[in-house]
């Protein structure tokens, strides 16, 4: 087992890493929110979103769009995952 830090939008995470484990509890998710933030990619998605919420009680872009996100992986798992933007690629690929 071994361990790691990963910087994400809620702070940093202390992630351990089993590789005896048949899953984990979230896979490579930490990981690839750290490529995000790093990458600036969500943050520019963010900016880019062109939803113009008009009730004072909307949820911000970043609530939505993260979301999204996360119900997207949730479904599809991110046991095979390919990012690729601004040159940069990152694919995530679980073993099998």
């Amino acid at each position: 087992m071994w361990s790691v830090t990963a910087d994400t939008f809620a702070g940093r995470v202390h992630v351990e890493w089993d590789a005896t484990a048949p899953i984990t509890p979230f896979g490579q998710l930490p990981f690839f929110i750290y490529y995000l933030k790093q990458t600036r990619l969500f943050y520019a998605w963010v900016a880019d979103c062109p939803l113009r919420p008009t009730s004072p009680n909307a949820p911000s872009n970043r609530d939505v769009l993260g979301t999204l996100l996360l119900s997207v992986l949730a479904v599809s798992g991110v046991d095979n995952l390919r990012i690729s933007g601004g040159g940069r690629c990152l694919t995530v690929r679980a073993r099998a």
